[in-house]
Formats: C-alpha cells, structure tokens, sequence
C-alpha cells in the first residue's frame, strides 16, 4: 500500500513537472492568460434560419442558465452560451450578436449585486463587451419581448421590475447606459415598432397601450397612451404579442384575439375575434403556454397553443393542439398535435420551420404546409426552458 501511494505521488508530481515545462517552453505562465481574455477556437457553421437558441432557465440551479445553441435540421448541439442568474436574450437584428441581460452576485446567490447586458459573438460565442446597468432588470421567467432590440437596431431595451416597472435602456453604439424610463410604470413588456425606428409601446394595468419615441439620446421625446384595448376583469390578454408589419396580436385567456395598428399616428384597434368556433363545438378550449403565439409574415398565419378544459388558471397550461389560422380570412385552418408545447416560435425563410419546446424537448414542423408536419424531436434541448429562437434572417449590418 506504502508503494502504491508513493507511485501515485511520484506519477501526480510527474504530471505538474510535465506542465510546468510545457509552460516553461513557450514562455507563458498561467497568470498571463486571464479568463477574459480567452478565445474560442472553433467557430460555428454559417448560421441560416433554423439555427435554435433555447434559452434554458435551470430551475434547480438558476444561477447557472444558459442558452444551449442547435442546428434546428439536423438536431445538432452546436455550443452554449453561460448566462447566470435567470439571463434573458435576444439575436441582433443582423444575427452577429447576441445580448444577453443577467445578474451577477458576488457570493453567487448572495452579496453585492451587478446587472449587465452582455454581447456574445453569435459565431465564436465568445463575448465581446458587457454595460452595466442599474440593478433593477426583471428576474423573471423569459418572455421574448423582456429584451428587444429597436428597429433601428442602435438601442437595447430591457424590462425592469423592483417591483415597480421601468424600462433601461443601452445604447449599443456607444456601449453606455443611457436612461431609465419610468413613465411605464404600471405597464409590462417591451414592444418595438416597425415603423418607428426608436419607438416602443408596452401593455398596462387598465389595458392601454402605452408608446414611448426615443430621441437621438435614447431619452423619451414623446409619448401616447391608447383608450383601453380589453377588459382587464372580463378578458384579459396574455403579454406575449407577435405581428405582422404593423399589425400586433394578442390573444386573451378565454381565446379572443385583439389587434393594435401601429402604421398612424395613433394606434387603432380592430375588433376583437375568437379562436374558437362559432357553433360551439370549440367549447372548453382555451390558449395556454408562455411564448404561446408564432406569426409567419410571408405565409400570413398564426399559430397557437390550445388546451382543452379551460379554466380560470389554466393559462399556463402546455398545447394539447396547435391551432393555425389564417390572418387574412381570420379562419382556423389546420389543428395538429401540440406535444406538450409551452411556447413556440416560427423561421422567416423560404422554407419556414415551426419550433416547440415542452420544456426541454424541441419538436421540429414543416410550417410550408396548412397544417405543419412533425419532422423530428431534439431530445433534452434544454432542463426546463420556456423560450426557443430561430436566427433572424440576416439583414444588412
């Protein structure tokens, strides 16, 4: 036993040695190559449309989420990016950058506090830069529209939540913290314009909308409150909102939908319709999920997901279908099978694809079809993620 432990000794001491002259023989000590300063080695293959980022909030161990990244065709992982505390993101509009907005706590879950955006390189996944910002961005579980990035693509928006609400934002030019707007308060999520190039408009307690401009400081120049668009007692609407162009969809928890334009001045609101079908056969029936909407603009369609059994606090739950309707006619045009589906998300390319995730597992359709077709499943995408994102189809930088 005495030899055994001295070889195992005299092998570890001969291991150091070994690195020690390895280090030695090129010159380099470890003090020289502080973690900051590391570089990834591999870069990804060029991303097209259906590349996935599902963003994983780890509930057991929350101080380590991250963004598992995949090849949305052939399932592939392709890497990770670390994002701490309950990180939320968002893809730039050119699809080189992603941004990231986290906590940092300096014992890990207790101590001294730090809030940032950071911006990872979308091809190394390595990071770039990071802004510091006030210590009030919301720990919440991810909405897509909690970090958005204007249409001009120079201002980065996050929501903030103390729990009072607020609006930081960054700009992304000067890589600076710019203002805190407190004027949304009482009002939650964070809505880009289309057409309004440092424009947002968020949704409020009495069901109004609230539309902030942005001026060439990203300080608020104007701002326009709407008449209410819903009866926050009788009907109310789920946060989560997609579009198409200036049009803006909500769907409410018993499965009505409202639509906010935003091509005028002021926003109007069309009337309200129902998911459901209008003999009652529908009955029971109700939207559920977290990012439970997807818009594909070129095909005109939404998609949502539907539980059956609806009931006052069923809004959370998973798809046991996916209803498609038709945006122009405003008619259900296909259901398929949800498989457990908590939120979803559609690409923008020729060849669109409607992603899904149950909470770890992604199921992958064809959405060129009325009704999608199941492809396959990435298995294990995430722990317990409520958030899946195509690539943006790239735009000039």
């Amino acid at each position: 036993m005495i030899a055994l432990q001295a070889r195992s000794r005299a092998s570890r001491v001969g291991r150091w040695a070994l690195c020690a002259a390895l280090v030695s023989a090129t010159g380099l000590a470890w003090a020289d190559l502080p973690i900051e300063e590391l570089k990834g080695g591999t870069r990804l293959p060029p991303a097209n449309a259906h590349r996935l980022y599902v963003v994983d909030v780890a509930f057991n161990h929350m101080v380590d989420s991250r963004i598992h990244v995949y090849d949305g065709d052939t399932g592939k992982f392709l890497g990770l990016v670390p994002t701490s505390l309950n990180g939320h993101m968002t893809v730039s509009a050119n699809g080189q950058d992603i941004y990231v907005m986290t906590s940092y706590y300096e014992r890990l879950n207790r101590g001294k506090r730090t809030d940032v955006i950071e911006a990872w390189d979308a091809e190394t996944l390595t990071p770039k830069y990071e802004v510091p910002i006030p210590n009030k961005r919301a720990q919440a579980l991810n909405y897509r529209n909690y970090l958005r990035q204007t249409t001009d693509g120079e201002l980065l928006l996050a929501q903030n939540a103390t729990p009072a609400t607020s609006v930081t934002v960054v700009d992304l030019k000067t890589r600076q913290f710019t203002d805190e707007i407190t004027a949304t308060a009482g009002c939650w999520s964070v809505i880009p314009l289309p057409s309004r190039p440092r424009s947002f408009t968020t949704l409020c307690g009495d069901g109004a909308l609230l539309t902030i401009d942005l001026d060439a400081a990203g300080k608020p120049a104007a701002q326009q409150r709407s008449k209410p668009m819903f009866d926050v007692e009788k009907d109310p609407v789920f946060t989560h909102t997609e579009n198409l162009g200036d049009t803006f969809y909500f769907v409410s928890f018993n499965g009505n939908v409202y639509t906010a334009d935003f091509s005028g001045k002021d926003v109007q609101f069309g009337a309200p319709w129902s998911l459901l079908d209008a003999t009652g056969k529908d009955r029971g029936w109700r939207p559920g999920g977290y990012n439970l909407l997807a818009v594909n603009r070129a095909l005109k369609r939404l998609y949502v997901g539907m539980h059956p059994n609806g009931a006052e606090g069923t809004h959370k739950n998973a798809a046991a279908e996916i209803w498609v309707y038709d945006l122009e006619s405003r008619k259900r045009i296909a259901r398929v099978p949800g498989k457990g589906a908590v939120s979803m998300s559609v690409s923008q390319d020729d060849q669109p694809r409607l992603f899904t995730i149950d909470g770890s597992n992604v199921s992958v359709f064809d959405a060129v079809p009325t009704a999608p077709v199941f492809k396959t499943t990435i298995q294990a995408a995430g722990e317990t993620a409520v958030q899946v994102e195509p690539q943006p189809v790239r735009s000039t930088p």
